[in-house]
């Protein structure tokens, strides 16, 4: 019965953000909904995640695991929330290899998913208190707690790791495996987290583990630890597979890139010499029929 409760608490978040995504969408301009966009899918997936981890915790981890695999294939397949983030490091590849994308954007994006995953809590928790099933009402007695469990430099070390590691499979797979790039993605993170969650959490979105870690936690941390290892971690992890992929990767298009660009030089420069050949081909016949 509670594992009922759980699909019926996600499907309740979800069908909420829906909801405010189709007034949203008629009431605010292109430029602001993108904005409204990501706080509505940060909510929904902060949600998500609140009512696997009852899964994983109190009925079966590997039945969470599954439905972990499932919502992050929906979510990089761009299925749900509308290619939206919701993650505050998703949005640091377009700040660096994008001109003219503005900080003060960059931050405003931040903001709202922020203000996404703090209002999933009080949902969530109104949904808790309304059910009758016994996992929710364990959850209710033990409350949120800090899911950091080492020191702090081994804590941000994790969480640069997990990072990278996800972020880099992205990178990796959008060549010739892209049909396959939102499973490879889901399946790294879910194993990622399946072998490190004993550490931090391995959270790898500063959004989701303020809400979930932080804000509305019993025992928690300093907010000079959590901005340590949950925000900073995350973030130079995702920096550190984007120079990567900058360093490593990028270097190959632009050697395809300058090898075609030779080839179109050496034919151009042909057709040029053929072109010049013809005419003083035809000149001279002209020359000998006149004479």
């Amino acid at each position: 019965m509670g594992f009922h409760w759980s699909l019926g608490a996600i499907a309740a978040g979800y069908l909420v953000g829906e909801f405010l995504r189709v007034i949203l969408r008629r009431v605010l301009s292109k430029a602001h909904y993108i904005y409204a966009n990501e706080l509505i899918s940060t909510f929904q997936l902060s949600v998500c995640v609140f009512e696997i981890s009852v899964i994983g915790r109190f009925y079966n981890v590997w039945i969470a695991l599954c439905c972990s695999f499932c919502l992050l294939t929906l979510k990089n397949a761009e299925y749900i929330f509308e290619g939206a983030f919701a993650n505050p490091c998703g949005l640091m590849e377009d700040f660096v290899y994008k001109k003219g994308y503005w900080i003060a954007d960059n931050v405003t994006k931040i903001v709202f998913q922020l203000v996404g995953a703090l209002l999933s809590f009080p949902f969530i928790q109104m949904l808790w208190k309304s059910t009758w099933s016994d996992l929710h009402h364990q959850q209710m007695k033990k409350g949120l707690r800090s899911t950091l469990e080492v020191s702090l430099l081994y804590g941000i070390s994790i969480e640069i790791l997990a990072t990278f590691v996800t972020a880099i499979s992205d990178f990796l797979s959008r060549g010739g495996l892209k049909k396959f790039n939102p499973v490879i993605r889901s399946v790294c993170c879910v194993l990622v987290s399946y072998f490190l969650a004993e550490t931090t959490g391995t959270w790898m979105n500063p959004a989701l583990a303020t809400a979930h870690t932080f804000i509305f936690c019993t025992r928690k941390e300093v907010i000079s630890e959590h901005l340590f290892v949950f925000w900073l971690g995350p973030i130079i992890g995702t920096l550190a597979a984007i120079e990567v992929n900058t360093r490593l990767l990028k270097p190959e298009d632009k050697r395809k890139k300058k090898s075609l660009a030779k080839k179109i030089k050496k034919s151009s420069a042909k057709n040029h010499r053929n072109g010049t050949l013809k005419p003083s081909a035809e000149t001279k016949k002209r020359h000998a029929k006149n004479a």
